[in-house]
């Protein structure tokens, strides 16, 4: 028997309670068709790389120093690094930054530093009220911006790539996201790209889902319009993506549609052609 009070928070399913002709097939990661397919566009390295060395009985027996070395920042871009653009615009890469401990400044500067391996295009790092000093010298092409407002979080770049307009397109990464790979082609059309998302009828009787929007301002609203069987949506993760400058312009209030719903989605707005309303 479960608390009245806890009824909303999910409950673990003992699958064995599934007849076993009804239970969903789970695939491994590796298998995953989506991961599959982005082993495809990784790029073949003849180089041993995440070679596992076991360590001997004497190394074992050694004491160890406790010592970290720092990630260094690169000065200069790759000489196989290039300008990204696609369909004749401009991209700004946005680098979300929060330091809370002296390993955590490694994370970014490797996220720069992964940029700077394929790409000259120009670096925006916000920096969400981090906790301690980072350098910020030496940097290549890039600004970076003290967030004036604490916590706003996967906001900001959205708030200021309106603000400031540094380019047609931005990507947007978090401090721990890294570039192992210049993007594809396919990877960049349309107006919005999520990296992480989610598919509705992943999550289509997921009670987490539920209990997550219970706790937005508007949830009885939201809530209402994802329980409508006929209603399409996805979600995100960490909100990270790669934008069009015209998808975050749309003025709150504007009616619009999402053309070609398939993970590469563009918008199209009343001022794109003429509404049909019943």
């Amino acid at each position: 028997m479960t608390s009245w009070a806890n009824r909303n928070i999910p409950q673990r399913r003992d699958i064995s309670q599934i007849p076993s002709e009804l239970r969903p097939q789970i695939l491994p990661r590796y298998q995953q068709p989506q991961v599959v397919l982005s082993e495809t566009f990784q790029q073949k390295n003849e180089k041993k790389e995440n070679e596992i060395v076991y360590p001997d009985n004497a190394s074992l027996s050694k004491p160890t120093v406790d010592r970290y070395n720092f990630k260094k920042i690169e000065t200069k871009p790759s000489p196989q690094a290039t300008l990204l653009v696609h369909n004749d615009k401009s991209y700004v890469f946005v680098i979300l930054r929060n330091i809370q401990s002296a390993k955590d400044n490694d994370l970014w500067i490797s996220s720069y530093n992964s940029i700077r391996k394929y790409y000259t295009n120009s670096i925006v790092i916000i920096d969400d009220n981090s906790t301690i000093n980072t350098v910020n010298g030496r940097l290549t092409d890039t600004e970076v911006i003290k967030s004036e407002w604490k916590g706003a979080g996967e906001i900001l770049p959205y708030y200021y790539f309106l603000k400031n307009k540094w380019a047609d397109c931005m990507i947007f990464l978090h401090d721990s996201m890294f570039l192992h790979r210049p993007f594809q082609p396919s990877e960049l059309e349309g107006s919005i790209r999520f990296h992480w998302h989610f598919d509705h009828a992943d999550v289509r009787n997921d009670r987490k889902i539920s209990t997550f929007l219970s706790l937005l301002s508007q949830s009885k609203d939201v809530i209402a319009k994802i329980s409508n069987p006929e209603f399409i949506w996805k979600g995100c993760f960490g909100g990270t993506s790669i934008v069009d400058l015209e998808v975050v312009l749309v003025r709150t209030g504007t009616e619009f549609i999402i053309h070609e719903y398939d993970g590469s989605e563009s918008i199209r707005t009343k001022d794109d052609f003429i509404w049909l309303q019943a």
